[in-house]
């Protein structure tokens, strides 16, 4: 069985990140370090696609994968 696949970019959810608060993401152009965050409202999906780092809203990793 396939992994599910990511409504936002398309492709297989084959990792996830439990990131609520945001992560600190190289800027090149600022030449440091910029707090970035998966979600745009208050009330965060903890769990992002590392593919696309897009949140997640009704996923969980121990919820049972069934085909589409």
């Amino acid at each position: 069985m396939s992994a599910p696949i990511c409504p936002n970019c398309g492709n297989e959810i084959t990792r996830v990140v439990d990131v609520p608060y945001g992560w600190w993401e190289w800027n090149e152009g600022k030449g440091k370090y910029v707090l970035t965050t998966a979600a745009t409202r208050v009330d965060v999906s903890p769990w992002v696609h590392t593919d696309c780092m897009t949140e997640l809203r009704s996923f969980h990793p121990q919820n049972p994968v069934v085909p589409a």
